[in-house]
């Protein structure tokens, strides 16, 4: 008869046999939400570009490549303009060969650039002008490492940066070597329910009207009429 413990070691093993491809397949996720005034895009994840293919080879030196929103590009990772109008130049690889939606956002003619950002600078260009997505990593970044980013924009709103809440998703490659990428727009949150101090005020006020209304009541009922006086 097999031990008790037989199964949670067998499923130890699987995990332990399996994890490489797991950790693989850990998909780029960026979510972007509403944090008081401002709009936070925060990312992370992992690529696997075995099977992406025309990464550059000998990417143009000093190519300028910005920390932009558009309806069709997104990144996380430190600011592009920190001290424009001296644009910093970045050296990226671009990969393609990734499937899914032409567009993310509402409105064409916007473009917005983060106030401030920290981290890896990686993203997403959903449409390049020929029908294809084109993911953009680090330069000389090795399939499977860990990136890590945040851009933030002051004083935005989701609307005004024109995105709708949503989730929005790319992908590429076959078993083992499949991989996503993913857009998660969040909603942006409704206003808190009245505070638990407010609702005991309003529940004692409540009662003393209910008190007094049943005190009113108590004395007109006794109350003689003016006609037998």
């Amino acid at each position: 008869m097999a031990s008790r413990h037989s199964r949670p070691l067998a499923l130890l093993g699987l995990i332990v046999v399996f994890w490489p491809s797991i950790a693989a397949n850990a998909a780029i996720v960026l979510t972007v939400k509403q944090d008081g005034s401002d709009v936070v895009i925060s990312g992370s994840g992992s690529a696997n570009t075995t099977d992406l293919y025309n990464p550059p080879t000998n990417p143009t030196p000093r190519y300028d490549y910005t920390n932009v929103l558009t309806y069709n590009q997104i990144y996380a990772g430190p600011a592009a303009f920190p001290n424009y109008p001296n644009t910093p130049d970045v050296d990226v690889n671009q990969w393609s060969g990734l499937t899914g939606p032409s567009s993310f956002g509402n409105d064409p003619n916007f473009t917005a650039n983060p106030k401030t950002g920290s981290g890896d600078l990686f993203g997403l260009v959903s449409q390049n002008g020929t029908g294809k997505s084109i993911l953009v990593l680090p330069l000389n970044y090795v399939s499977g490492a860990i990136l890590d980013g945040t851009s933030r924009f002051n004083d935005s709103t989701l609307a005004g940066l024109g995105l709708s809440p949503g989730v929005f998703s790319w992908s590429w490659g076959s078993h083992p070597n499949a991989d996503s990428f993913q857009i998660k727009v969040e909603p942006v949150p409704v206003p808190a329910p009245l505070p638990l101090a407010g609702i005991a005020v309003a529940w004692r006020l409540a009662k003393r009207m209910r008190s007094a209304s049943r005190d009113q009541r108590r004395q007109d009922r006794f109350k003689i009429p003016q006609s037998i006086q």
